[in-house]
């Protein structure tokens, strides 16, 4: 039968994290979602082989990304999802358990341990954990929005061998903070989208109604009305703020050529 747990913060006496266990957690939560950085997160508290973010639809799992420990010719996290997704994912307990977690407060968070012996179906254990190699996952359930339930599993394979009691206790130790680094990060993301969004619409409008600015410039200027100063637009567009610097001064040249706004306060009017 599969461990279950449901809390809202940390047990008490759950181990303390490392320094480099707090900063993984800090860089995933200063960043849009990505499994490879909760990977390196849990990582730094306990060996895991896999891990795989999985979203709930109507009540139905899909697969947002996965990550690995190691370079696999194969992307095993996806050939293993599209089996499940395609054969299991009703005999799973954990689709029960979501449904229980998308009716619960934000702040709380579930967790699922269950090894590949425990696995209600034949086909299940012999097409994806034995075909793998995988010994059991571990799953961090949590609704970051009301009935918007998120997963992280976490899988081992037979050279790590099965979750230890002590390591079940550091991963229940940092699951709550896990989840608050994945929260934050699913809100970085919504800004950044949101960002991007503004920038397409930005953009869209200089090249209809702006001089003829050449596409980088334009990608740059979209970007200072829309509040990016030269470091984050060099971030964005992968080039040195030097370039940015130059572009800026062209694109400004040209648009108080045209008589049109050639500042940040006024061309952010402008592009609204």
């Amino acid at each position: 039968m599969p461990a279950i747990w449901s809390f809202d913060a940390p047990a008490d006496g759950a181990p303390s994290l490392g320094a480099a266990a707090v900063s993984a957690l800090l860089d995933c939560a200063s960043a849009p979602p990505s499994a490879a950085r909760l990977l390196a997160a849990v990582r730094a508290v306990v060996p895991v082989e896999y891990l795989s973010l999985v979203g709930f639809r109507r009540d139905t799992p899909e697969l947002v990304e996965g990550s690995s420990r190691h370079t696999h010719e194969r992307d095993v996290v996806a050939e293993c999802f599209a089996i499940y997704r395609r054969s299991y994912w009703r005999s799973d307990a954990l689709v029960r358990l979501a449904d229980r977690v998308a009716r619960r407060p934000a702040r709380e968070v579930a967790v699922l341990h269950c090894r590949a012996d425990e696995l209600p179906v034949a086909g299940w254990r012999n097409e994806i954990y034995r075909r793998e190699r995988l010994t059991d996952r571990f799953t961090l359930l949590h609704a970051p929005a009301p009935g918007a339930v998120q997963a992280i599993h976490l899988y081992r394979d037979e050279r790590q061998g099965l979750f230890q009691p002590d390591e079940i206790q550091r991963l229940l130790g940092l699951a709550p903070l896990l989840r608050q680094a994945h929260q934050a990060s699913l809100a970085a993301g919504a800004v950044a989208a949101d960002r991007q969004a503004q920038v397409a619409r930005a953009r869209d409008r200089l090249q209809r109604l702006g001089p003829a600015l050449s596409p980088r410039e334009a990608e740059v200027v979209a970007r200072i009305a829309c509040g990016l100063g030269a470091e984050g637009i060099a971030a964005e567009l992968d080039v040195a703020p030097s370039t940015v610097v130059t572009l800026r001064k062209r694109a400004y040249a040209k648009l108080a050529e045209a008589g049109l706004p050639a500042d940040r306060l006024r061309l952010a009017r402008w592009l609204a």
